[in-house]
């Protein structure tokens, strides 16, 4: 997963740059969609490189598909803004 095309439809389909280096803070990632869930969300703390892996206790199994389907959802979010 590229980190600069996760974090532009991040930030796209949020519309919010606030935390670390230009990502979405929590509150505008957990409104993207329903169906993302703090593991989700973990895994971005993790991808985005100002968390370390030690300190995240809820990362999903496959934190890579974890990420794709974050990346869908942000894509099908800007589409519909």
């Amino acid at each position: 997963m590229n980190k600069i095309i996760l974090k532009r439809a991040l930030r796209k389909a949020t519309r919010c740059a606030i935390q670390h280096d230009g990502w979405p803070c929590g509150t505008c990632f957990f409104a993207m969609s329903k169906k993302l869930t703090n593991a989700d969300w973990q895994a971005v703390l993790l991808k985005r490189g100002d968390t370390k892996k030690s300190e995240l206790h809820n990362l999903p199994g496959d934190i890579e598909a974890s990420l794709v389907a974050t990346l869908r959802i942000a894509e099908k979010k800007s589409l519909t803004k």
